[in-house]
């Protein structure tokens, strides 16, 4: 959204006292004139977190009233300059035809070491009004260390390093705006977004606070202490403050996702899966909503509304996060949900992008642990063993076909397996263990307590522990 372009009024007044002061004094008009390069700021693209505050007319008339300033709280101008900005400063500014180049151009050569600070001051401003952050934050600085309470420089200063992303630079000059008096909304409203950045939840949350007491309808800035208050743990306030959005803004569907995750955090998730569900219902679930739907149905063992959450999800993206996808595959496998998983498998092939290598191994070996499973072992360890032939370290794959062996009688080839496996980095203590289960089957408990023993010292584990206990009882059993 492009702000709306203000019509420029000057007025020259005298000021009783040493010197004059003139003041550009912006304001709105109805009567259509056409709006120019010099009477608006440079816009924020619409897809900036901070367009919906910058582009806001009333934030950009502002802006460009800067050129003014009021007598109390500028720097000095000697009679001489005085003369320079209002013979030919100001009508350069105001004038409909004026070439931003040449304006800048007159600028420069006004800005000098002994000059007063609002030239150097003006001059950023004219940078900033063309877009150009990096000359504009120059100036700004330049005129404050000319004269450093100058609350006008601070305060562009502080948006200039905004627009620029620049936010941890920014919290200084704004929070001296504050000092200086000019604590009004967007300042406030700017600040608490800074601090955000900054992961600075509670300033931001005290921030924020402010920008509401000061413009209460302004739903960014509401929007902004929702997530202060979330970031800080403050969950019921965040409840609260959410519903009121709700209440006012019903038709942004995100704000359900964000309750969800509210109560996923308040570890609620039968809550969370309502508020996803009716967000589904409303058309405004993401594939990642839908991700983590199936993940809360599966908490609460609902697997065929998982499974359904979980395929809209890969409709959705249309494959273009296997991944995530394949998560979902390993967490139906991990709860023994055969025929789900066999519905999320074909999901998973059926979608458009086609897998890449790894991610096609992974859902091989999904597959297989499900066969393995589920009677149809024969079929299983052929994949196994294909993968292992096409990558001999994969250790994943090597105990899957190692146990299958093991189930299947055929001792030599699974104790190959182990064995390969226990050469791997992170799968020595598994293999270990298996290695040692197969000892035990043929009651050779002395030689199963040393893989134990050795399983143990790679990855300590309790539930082992008891195991190699009841080993060693067997061994000394048999021994005696």
């Amino acid at each position: 959204m492009k702000p709306v372009a203000p019509t420029m009024i000057l007025s020259t007044r005298i000021i009783l006292g040493s010197a004059l002061c003139f003041s550009v004094l912006m304001s709105f008009t109805g009567r259509g004139a056409e709006s120019t390069s010099r009477d608006r700021f440079a816009p924020l693209p619409e897809n900036h977190e901070l367009a919906s505050i910058w582009n806001d007319p009333d934030f950009t008339r502002r802006l460009i009233g800067s050129y003014g300033f009021a007598s109390g709280m500028e720097p000095k101008m000697k009679p001489e300059e005085e003369q320079v900005y209002r013979e030919k400063v100001v009508p350069m500014l105001t004038s409909t035809n004026s070439d931003p180049k040449k304006v800048i151009t007159l600028l420069q050569g006004l800005v000098k070491p002994g000059a007063t600070a609002v030239f150097d001051f003006t001059l950023g401003n004219a940078y900033f009004q063309n877009g150009d952050f990096t000359n504009a934050i120059k100036y700004f600085e330049a005129s404050l260390v000319k004269f450093a309470d100058y609350r006008r420089a601070q305060k562009n200063l502080a948006f200039a390093l905004m627009a620029s992303d620049q936010y941890d630079a920014a919290i200084k000059p704004l929070t001296r705006t504050i000092g200086l008096g000019g604590g009004d909304s967007k300042v406030f409203g700017l600040l608490g977004f800074a601090y955000l950045n900054q992961d600075r939840a509670s300033s931001a949350e005290a921030a924020y606070a402010q920008a509401v007491a000061l413009e209460p309808e302004n739903m960014d800035f509401r929007q902004g202490l929702l997530k202060s208050a979330v970031a800080t743990a403050n969950y019921d306030h965040a409840l609260a403050l959410l519903e009121e959005l709700m209440k006012q803004l019903p038709e942004r569907t995100n704000l359900w996702s964000l309750q969800a995750n509210i109560y996923v955090k308040k570890e609620q998730p039968a809550k969370a899966a309502i508020s996803l569900e009716i967000l589904r219902r409303l058309g405004g679930a993401t594939p990642k909503d839908l991700y983590l739907l199936g993940d809360l149905y599966m908490t609460q063992e609902a697997r065929d509304l998982a499974v359904s959450a979980y395929m809209e999800a890969i409709e959705k993206d249309e494959g273009q996060n296997p991944s995530r996808s394949l998560r979902a595959a390993q967490i139906l496998v991990q709860r023994n949900a055969w025929d789900e998983s066999r519905k999320l498998f074909a999901k998973v092939r059926s979608a458009p992008n086609k897998l890449s290598d790894a991610d096609e191994l992974k859902l091989l070996k999904l597959e297989s642990k499900v066969a393995l499973s589920t009677g149809a072992g024969g079929e299983a360890i052929q994949v196994l063993e294909k993968i292992i032939e096409r990558n001999p370290l994969d250790g994943e794959a090597l105990l899957m076909a190692g146990d299958y062996y093991a189930k299947n009688q055929q001792k030599e080839k699974a104790e190959f397996r182990y064995d390969t496996a226990s050469k791997l980095q992170g799968f020595e203590a598994d293999a270990f263990v298996k290695y040692a289960q197969l000892l035990v089957q043929s009651q050779n408990y002395a030689r199963a307590t040393e893989y134990l023993q050795k399983a143990q010292k790679a990855k300590p584990r309790e539930n082992v522990q008891r195991y190699l206990e009841k080993v060693e009882q067997l061994a000394r059993t048999r021994h005696s």
